[in-house]
């Protein structure tokens, strides 16, 4: 048997645990230890596909395989005669009595009442007959159409295998057959979405990855739904220029599977499927209130339940699958749907939530309706609906009048709550729906505002900027507070850019609204105290930072937290990032608005990568990337890629942080993006610090001070400052050291920070000697011990601290800040970082012998080692991890010579039974 499993990943993508239960079977069953395995799934899902890869194992085996047909169920024998006809010519190996009775129920579809025992065991006689000299494989297919009898005769054969050479591998939909009952079995769930986007941007490449997300949703983890979903579609569908249709193609296969589970049911329960098909989730009382002459709800729900089609969970009726309620719908008639909504909305109108029931009288409404429609925007209004809800219904109300201006306002609207739901593609096409609408002042500012939002997200943050300006001055005469928040938002895109004119034009304009205001709104409070942190007033800018934050607490838009992120890390307060960061998030999922998630990651990753934890840094930013690449925010997905490329360099990946670097560099260079462009030279600047390169540590954050705006950013060229000192004076350059320095000292010190001003005192040591410098070095470890201690930064204090003990001839003083600095490293993975304090802690005489991991392998081979043995592919792992294919392919290489082993089966072994 071969030992290398040589599948196509994309068959059996995140099935790596599943493959490995089957391949444990086929290569039993060549020890003389057979097995027998159903695998049940859903239609689609990959059962074929999981066998077909197991099969690749079995190079040295004899396979019979036998796909079950509906029109052949109710052929007794047809499904046995199937599987053995390849193999008749070998009855002979049969005993004459055996060969007679199987040869002759083959023939003839049936068997003598007397021969119940005698049939079955000439068949297990024939399959262990077949299995000399190359074992056997018996695989059935779509086991639900194979008739009863073959089944029963399969099943006696498959519990009697333990000593035989002989696997029995059955794939069924749905519940498995009777028959087939106390054999082992394994369920193949819907796959997860990750899995899924890797499958469908491996398979076609050129999806946007936003279009490609809403593909994944729809699917409803099946991967054979999602890929046709995919190879239907459209080339302006693919790039997002047109918007998704509301059906897409199934597979026809699929379709006619999830077709037959419905087809037969009674009309009751198919009424009931529809119903519950338009309003997912349905509440049980709801669907209780349908009762009429035709149709007893409660009967009707027992029958499907009992069918295996719905199900009931917490008092609410679901689909078993959902692509069952899909295909409900699709079966329906024009007529049987409108029919289906107006009874929901009778429902509803008692029982459920009024905007519900409002929906659904919209959809089947035929015209327009404009008292309907007026409905529908005040419940948009008066409901707490998330931000796809409530662009729904706008959507729909713009459907049900005629009235230009009206319909462009809430085209208008509905593409903000659709931008704010992370629906960037169906945002772009309502607003370009609403241009042709646009005939009043009033709805003006509602076009310009949207167009903003898509231009920050994914091309000019600057022009961005420049039309929620336009739109603020568009709508301020008739809505101060409208405007309040448009230009709030222009003020963070000028800040993106790192453009601080426009910063302070926005800013300005927001506070001359109202000035009074500005005491009660946490985001005018934040532009006011931004503001003068920019200017370098940092200890005026303490109040209305601090007012902004305890504001932010009692607002429920999850922006202005975000804005509460930055604030609280412009105060040095870490701990109220973390804070705020959660409440952010949480409030987020709360209202839909999935857009918000990838900005507040965005800010949250600075209070993590030198006090906090590095690991949590890359979570964040790993998740930020997915999230802002599915909502169609480029931009917001190049912040996150430089805060990866600062994750590589603080891990000494010099690999990674060129690869994340050069993307971001890609994405920047036709785009004022100052933000994300600084942060990727900082990053590269400390990976140069952390290798020893000094003078171009240097080079690259001088420059970084000298960037024009739009280039770079000074809120990094600020939190740098301490690495250029370090930097600077190894080179020679005290000067310009203390001068970079005193920016850095005024703000530290103004906020009163522990860890920032931890770091003022490290660098006022490395710019002194003697006693001096110690005495500025145990301040240093003295506010890292007050403020988060066990980061980077004080690991790297600490090194610094034992290199001038050792240089100094005290090596005793020096060895226990060093060995504090190994195990730091050691912990948060810095390898670079830990090979300079191991270097230092041999110099004072002591060697550090670090404990090697039990399997040997680093922590960044561990994870890669666990991902492949799950099933994941190269390319998967590289995109999971932010790292280059060629670097995971030199890591996997790596772990099969320490790990001893040649394949990815071996290694899904190993690391299946630590």
């Amino acid at each position: 048997m071969a030992d290398t499993l040589t599948a196509p990943a994309s068959r059996v993508r995140g099935r790596g645990a599943e493959v490995e239960r089957l391949v444990r079977i086929v290569a039993r069953s060549a020890e003389g230890r057979g097995g027998a395995l159903v695998v049940e799934g859903r239609p689609g899902a990959g059962k074929s596909a999981l066998v077909d890869a197991a099969l690749e194992e079995a190079k040295g085996h004899l396979v019979l395989r036998v796909n079950g047909r509906r029109p052949e169920a109710g052929l007794p024998l047809s499904g046995l005669h199937g599987l053995l006809l390849p193999v008749q010519h070998r009855l002979d190996a049969l005993d004459p009595g055996h060969r007679r009775l199987l040869a002759d129920a083959l023939r003839r579809g049936r068997s003598d009442p007397a021969d119940r025992l005698a049939l079955p065991v000439a068949v297990l006689a024939f399959l262990a007959a077949l299995a000399d000299p190359r074992p056997l494989v018996c695989v059935v297919d779509d086991a639900q159409w194979i008739d009863p009898e073959s089944l029963a005769l399969l099943a006696f054969a498959a519990h009697r295998t333990g000593g035989a050479r002989v696997a029995l591998l059955f794939a069924t939909r749905g519940t498995p057959p009777e028959e087939l009952s106390g054999l082992p079995g394994m369920r193949l769930g819907p796959l997860p979405e990750e899995t899924l986007q890797a499958l469908l941007e491996e398979a076609h490449e050129d999806i946007d990855p936003a279009v490609r997300a809403e593909l994944v949703r729809r699917a409803h983890g099946n991967p054979m739904v999602a890929l046709g979903y995919a190879a239907a579609l459209a080339p302006a569908r693919r790039t997002g220029a047109e918007p998704l249709p509301q059906l897409l193609p199934v597979p026809a296969e699929v379709m006619d599977a999830y077709a037959e589970a419905v087809a037969f049911l009674p009309d009751d329960v198919t009424g009931l499927l529809l119903l519950a098909a338009v309003e997912p989730g349905v509440a049980v009382p709801v669907l209780a209130a349908g009762r009429d002459d035709l149709l007893d709800p409660d009967a009707a729900l027992d029958r499907a339940e009992q069918a295996g089609v719905l199900r009931v969970r917490d008092g609410r009726v679901e689909f078993d699958d959902p692509m069952l309620g899909e295909t409900v719908r699709r079966r329906a008639t024009t007529a049987q749907l409108r029919q289906a909504h107006l009874a929901m909305a009778g429902m509803l109108a008692e029982r459920g939530p009024r905007h519900r029931a409002l929906w659904h009288r919209a959809v089947a409404e035929t015209g327009p309706d404009e008292e309907l429609g007026r409905e529908l925007t005040a419940a948009v209004s008066a409901s707490d609906l998330t931000a796809q809800e409530a662009s729904a219904l706008l959507e729909r109300a713009a459907e049900l009048t005629d009235r230009p201006n009206r319909r462009a306002g809430r085209l208008a609207e509905a593409s903000y709550q659709a931008w704010a739901a992370g629906q960037y593609c169906r945002s772009a096409t309502l607003i370009k729906q609403a241009a042709p609408y646009v005939p009043m002042a009033r709805t003006r500012g509602l076009p310009d505002m949207v167009d903003g939002y898509l231009a920050i997200g994914a091309d000019d943050p600057v022009e961005g900027c420049d039309r929620l300006m336009s739109a603020a001055r568009d709508v301020a005469a008739h809505d101060t507070g409208h405007a309040r928040s448009l230009l709030l938002r222009a003020a963070d895109a000028a800040s993106l850019a790192g453009d601080l004119d426009r910063y302070a034009e926005a800013a300005r304009r927001a506070l001359a609204l109202d000035a009074d205001e500005r005491l009660r709104d946490s985001g005018l409070s934040y532009v006011e105290g931004s503001m003068l942190a920019f200017a370098g007033d940092y200890r005026s800018a303490l109040e209305p930072l601090r007012r902004s934050m305890e504001l932010s607490e009692r607002d429920d838009n999850p922006q202005a937290l975000i804005r509460s992120i930055v604030a609280s890390q412009r105060l040095g307060d870490i701990a109220g990032a973390r804070r705020q960061t959660a409440q952010a998030i949480a409030r987020a999922g709360a209202r839909g608005t999935v857009s918000m998630v990838p900005q507040a990651l965005s800010y949250a990753v600075y209070g993590e990568f030198w006090t906090g934890s590095v690991a949590t840094a890359a979570e964040h930013a790993s998740l930020g990337l997915r999230l802002s690449a599915e909502t169609g925010q480029r931009n917001c997905a190049a912040h996150h890629l430089a805060a990866l490329a600062m994750v590589a360099a603080i891990r000494g990946d010099a690999d990674g942080c060129a690869v994340r670097a050069a993307a971001v560099t890609e994405h920047t260079d036709n785009r004022p993006l100052g933000l994300p462009s600084a942060l990727t030279e900082w990053a590269l600047a400390f990976l140069d610090l952390t290798r020893g390169r000094m003078r171009e540590a240097a080079t690259r954050l001088e420059e970084l001070a000298r960037t024009e705006p739009r280039r770079g950013h000074r809120t990094i060229r600020v939190l740098s400052a301490p690495h250029y000192v370090e930097a600077a004076v190894h080179v020679g350059a005290a000067d310009r050291a203390a001068a970079a320095l005193a920016d850095y000292e005024r703000w530290a010190r103004a906020t009163g920070g522990p860890n920032e001003l931890a770091l003022v005192a490290r660098c006022h040591a490395l710019l002194s000697d003697g006693d001096t410098a110690r005495e500025h070095f145990e301040e240093a470890l003295r506010l890292h011990r007050g403020g988060d201690p066990g980061g980077i930064e004080e690991a790297r204090t600490r090194t610094a601290y034992g290199s001038l003990l050792r240089r100094g001839r005290l090596p005793s003083a020096a060895r226990p800040h060093l060995r504090h600095a190994v195990e730091a490293f050691t912990r948060l993975d810095a390898p670079l970082l830990l090979r300079q304090a191991r270097e230092q802690l041999r110099a004072t005489g002591e060697t550090f012998d670090q404990e090697a991991p039990a399997s040997g392998l680093t922590p960044q081979q561990e994870q890669i080692a666990r991902l492949v043995a799950e099933g994941a592919t190269n390319r998967e792992v590289a995109q999971r991890l932010y790292i280059s294919p060629r670097t995971v392919e030199h890591h996997l290489r790596n772990v099969f010579r320490q790990l001893q082993i040649r394949s990815r089966v071996e290694l899904a072994r190993r690391i299946s039974g630590r």
